[in-house]
């Protein structure tokens, strides 16, 4: 048996059926994102709100952190040069570059006709002194009989002063050579201290002199090195002894070395308008050459303490620099700051308290919708 709907009553079917099942209830709109607050702020949807990424300003009793360049060089008393004290020609060399060595080492022999020349002259004058002093002592006893003329014997005393000072001279000259008068034109270099030769400029049959531009031997203990580095003469008051500095050389592959600044050099070099501290490392690392270039940062101390916020929070708005703030109710607050010296990945900003919360990742677009709000 079939059933046949007429149109009037498949009309009828619906409507009961549509009775039988209310709609369903409208579908609820989204709130906005964000919405201006009383005062300016912005409030923020929560599910925005929990997203956001901020820090805290901090205090920190750092002023600035300098930046200077200079080289790692001999800490005071670790090297010292060795010159030829007399112009001659090299004989012999008994150590080279990298050779250790300690307190009296020989180091090479000269052969040298000044050096003959002074020793002859000593031992001539050591023979004229000891003739005028018998002479002077005869010609006393012959005056006290009444046998010689007082003329005489201050003529002989004249001549022995002056030549006794003249042979004095000669032996400090000698003496400072650690030769003595006895021997004829060689000579022997010898180390006054205990390091590693670090340079040798001279070699067998070479002739050499004192006035030479460069030292025959360079010797140091390479593991006292300092940095030694120039600073811009703004810095020059900020710089003190104490100070932690730390520094990086390109040829050791950027890894930074920390250290103290144990000297300021109180005068600014007037050609370079800069002046030069001292950092020394705090450990040795054996990869330190000396003459090696880096880059160095001290940190200068302030005279109380700074409030700093990451450099991620503050933004260039027109000729103002501005951050956002969450406030404690979770809203947010764009405020104008001024800023100070950049350190690191910080900087000191005036205008927001310790504690306080910036945002500091998506704070342009957050920017932006406050633009668009107000």
């Amino acid at each position: 048996m079939r059933f046949i709907l007429t149109s009037g009553a498949l009309v009828l079917t619906l409507f009961v059926a549509a009775c039988e099942h209310p709609a369903a209830a409208e579908t609820e709109v989204e709130a906005a994102p964000y919405a201006l607050g009383d005062g300016g702020v912005m409030i923020v949807r929560p599910d925005l709100a929990a997203r956001l990424v901020t820090a805290r300003a901090e205090t920190s009793s750092v002023a600035a952190e300098l930046v200077g360049f200079g080289r790692l060089g001999f800490a005071p008393g670790a090297s010292y040069t060795v010159r030829v004290p007399f112009s001659g020609y090299v004989d012999q060399v008994f150590v080279a570059a990298g050779a250790d060595v300690t307190h009296g080492t020989r180091l090479a022999t000269l052969r040298s006709s000044d050096l003959a020349r002074l020793r002859a002259q000593s031992r001539s004058l050591s023979a004229t002194i000891a003739a005028q002093r018998d002479t002077a002592e005869r010609l006393t006893r012959l005056i006290e009989q009444g046998a010689a003329s007082p003329r005489e014997l201050v003529e002989v005393q004249g001549q022995l002063t002056a030549n006794e000072a003249e042979l004095a001279g000669i032996r400090e000259a000698l003496a400072a050579v650690h030769t003595g008068a006895s021997g004829t034109d060689l000579i022997e270099l010898r180390a006054s201290g205990p390091g590693e030769v670090l340079a040798r400029t001279i070699e067998p049959g070479e002739r050499v002199a004192p006035e030479d531009a460069e030292a025959a031997f360079t010797i140091g203990d390479p593991t006292q090195l300092v940095l030694y580095a120039q600073f811009p003469e703004r810095d020059a008051p900020l710089l003190q002894t104490g100070a932690r500095c730390s520094f990086t050389a390109s040829a050791l592959g950027g890894a930074p070395f920390e250290g103290t600044v144990t000297r300021v050099m109180h005068r600014v070099d007037r050609t370079t308008r800069t002046t030069e501290i001292a950092c020394d490392p705090t450990a040795f690392d054996e990869r330190f050459r000396p003459e090696m270039s880096a880059r160095v940062e001290v940190q200068a101390a302030g005279n109380g303490a700074a409030i700093v916020v990451p450099r991620a929070a503050v933004l260039l708005r027109r000729d103002d620099r501005i951050v956002i703030v969450r406030n404690g109710d979770g809203t947010l607050e764009r405020r104008t700051v001024h800023t100070g010296s950049v350190l690191g990945d910080d900087v000191i900003v005036d205008g927001v308290s310790a504690g306080e919360e910036v945002v500091i990742e998506g704070a342009v677009l957050l920017d932006g919708e406050f633009d668009q709000l107000i």
